[in-house]
């Protein structure tokens, strides 16, 4: 009988795992040099990723040649090469967090083993408002293996040389402290835990084609690609909003409050407040302060809203540790020693860690400090990311929860809209969700549904409704106070209930503008110069509407760059839309619409606030603050002569 040692198992598995790795990169690297150009799933023949009667939505080659033109892979940058000096460890007897003093590490660092040094840490400590840190607390200094106060959520460590007060090294940590669990009640059906790990600006396409590791993971037994996925809007606010809350921000200001108003967001019958309700522990993070989705252009929270609230601590962390911005772009890519996603995923990994064997949680942590401003810059993160969802996987996290791995929606600028396929790129976002064994076991029709699903037409407004229905299948009992009434979509439904074959964008609540089941052809001639007259004519006009032709530049159009038309036989009027990209003489300003247009009279229909600004735009709109009126404002003091 042969025997083997535990190490010499673990070390035949990492070597397994190395293998597996290698076989896909070097499928990836075939793909790449032109050997199999379709999907990395093999389905290279398959022309749509949606194929029912009402919605066609094509399938885009990841590593297409006119795409190839402008992707290049970036190489992964870390924000130290130094060891930990500290690091934190759980103690499960205790439930409580840690501080390991490495030795040989910090005697490294003084070069010798005698020299005295002295440690020390101060408490992040919450202030009155929901949304910012108070203070930063005393010292407190301490020695090996320190137990931290459960009271403690965030620290700054910093560790020095005693005789020369040499600082060797700054870190910093954020905890997720432990709470005993209720009592569960007897004969209570197990209420399904929910994680949802968000990628800001992350297209279908283009994570296959930036990250197709993370891809190869996401195609394990228990994952579902929900690949008629569609978003709602044009940026992250109005396409989070509406899977957290069931409303377009348009219809909870007319029928519950203006976001744009201090306290309103308190007031919003945000689907964590139900959970909340029926038992769940509630958490919510994100990373970039400037860019929170409910603190970019608006007044944020002025009460906690979830039970453990990331944004305090990463304020504190961007105003005092050493910030390293993303390379190549505007946001904040190291907070002192670690990327600003690591602070996200170790927040999310105790979360679960802390609670998900033992209760019901809930969970949304987004990270967009390295996908916003860069549409390949998660080439250099697949590796990270990876790690995050196989550290999931080894702690267990997935026997037990639902987790949605996703995005808001594609590349709104960048290389990626010169590209024939933009409009797919843009509209299209990731979305994959993952059904633990046990709920695949006790519902097998909800998991035939999903599956039926991923091959139809879906939208954030669905994916609400999916968040309610796992609230039901756990036992919840809604209130209808706190429903939202489904204003703006009344036929959309739960992922995991089957979606009607003949779905059109329509019943999902997918306007024209982002809809992505119609036929569009390119169209060219001079004659094209006159829909994006028509549509620059509708922006100007919506500036002097709301009075900023004082700070804002009159528009003329420089050049069209694309313009396609709908196929007219679907149409029963002169009206047809058109999709129309171009450029405008100021700044090079570079704009998309989809407007309804008569070639005979040019009588045109377009809702200005959809049309989209595809170059960025945020050294040019500085006058302005308004979130939307941004995107079509050149001040008139940015103007380039």
């Amino acid at each position: 009988m042969v025997r083997y040692t535990l190490n010499a198992v673990r070390k035949c598995l990492c070597c397994v795992s190395l293998l597996l790795i290698l076989i896909i990169l070097c499928k990836r690297d075939n793909e790449l040099i032109g050997k199999n150009h379709g999907d990395i799933a093999g389905v290279a023949d398959k022309k749509y990723y949606v194929k029912t009667v009402k919605c066609r939505i094509p399938y885009v080659d990841p590593f297409g040649a006119e795409i190839m033109k402008y992707y290049k892979p970036l190489p992964f940058i870390p924000c130290t090469n130094e060891s930990d000096l500290i690091d934190v460890q759980y103690d499960t007897y205790l439930n409580r967090y840690v501080l390991h003093i490495n030795e040989h590490v910090i005697h490294g660092l003084l070069h010798s083993n005698d020299t005295p040094y002295t440690c020390f840490y101060q408490q992040i400590i919450h202030g009155e408002q929901a949304d910012d840190y108070d203070r930063i607390g005393d010292r407190v200094y301490f020695g090996r293996d320190y137990v931290v106060p459960v009271s403690v959520e965030g620290i700054l460590v910093e560790c020095r040389a005693l005789n020369h007060t040499r600082v060797l090294q700054k870190d910093a940590f954020v905890f997720v402290q432990h709470q005993k669990a209720p009592p569960v009640r007897p004969q209570e059906p197990r209420k399904p835990s929910v994680i949802m790990y968000g990628i800001d600006t992350v297209s279908r396409t283009n994570l296959r084609r930036t990250m197709p590791l993370v891809y190869e993971f996401l195609k394990s037994p228990g994952w579902y690609e929900m690949m008629g996925y569609t978003k709602v809007a044009d940026n992250s606010f109005p396409n989070l909003f509406a899977i957290l809350t069931g409303y377009f921000p348009e219809t909870a200001k007319s029928k519950l409050c203006d976001t744009d108003i201090k306290g309103c967001l308190d007031r919003i019958p945000f689907i964590w407040k139900d959970l909340k309700k029926a038992g769940y522990l509630t958490a919510f993070a994100e990373d970039e302060s400037d860019s929170n989705t409910f603190t970019y252009m608006k007044p944020g929270f002025t009460v906690k809203p979830v039970d453990y609230y990331f944004r305090p601590f990463v304020v504190a962390l961007e105003n005092r540790t050493k910030v390293q911005l993303c390379p190549g772009c505007g946001m904040k890519y190291c907070l002192g020693r670690r990327l600003a996603n690591s602070y996200i995923f170790d927040y999310c990994r105790q979360f679960m860690q802390r609670f998900v064997a033992d209760r019901p949680i809930w969970g949304m942590f987004w990270s967009n400090h390295f996908s916003h401003d860069d549409s390949f810059m998660p080439s250099a993160m697949q590796h990270k990311i990876l790690q995050d969802l196989l550290n999931f996987e080894r702690d267990g996290a997935f026997e037990h929860t639902i987790m949605i791995f996703f995005s808001d929606h594609g590349a709104r600028f960048g290389p990626l809209q010169k590209v024939p396929e933009s409009f797919l790129e843009e509209t299209l976002p990731m979305m994959f969700i993952h059904l633990p064994p046990w709920f695949r076991r006790k519902y097998p029709q909800h998991a035939e549904a999903l599956a039926l699903n991923q091959h139809r037409l879906s939208s954030n407004f669905d994916l609400y409704h999916t968040l309610r229905h796992i609230l039901q299948i756990g036992g919840a009992t809604l209130e209808a106070s706190a429903l939202s009434k489904f204003y703006d979509c009344p036929t959309c439904q739960s992922l995991l209930l089957p979606i009607p074959e003949d779905r059109s964008c329509a019943q999902a609540a997918i306007e024209e503008t982002y809809c992505t089941c119609n036929a569009y052809r390119e169209v060219n001639g001079e004659w094209t110069r006159r829909i994006a007259h028509r549509v620059i004519h509708r922006i100007n006009e919506y500036l002097w509407q709301h009075k900023l032709n004082r700070l804002c530049s009159n528009l003329t159009l420089k050049y069209v760059t694309r313009t396609e038309q709908k196929d007219s036989r679907l149409l029963h009027t002169k009206m047809v839309y058109y999709r129309t990209k171009f450029m405008v003489n100021e700044n090079d300003a570079e704009f998309f619409g989809t407007p309804l247009f008569d070639n005979a009279t040019e009588a045109l229909d377009i809702n200005v606030e959809r049309i989209s600004r595809i170059n960025t735009y945020k050294t040019d709109s500085k006058c302005m603050h308004d979130k939307i009126k941004k995107l079509y404002c050149i001040c008139l003091t940015e103007l380039k002569t």
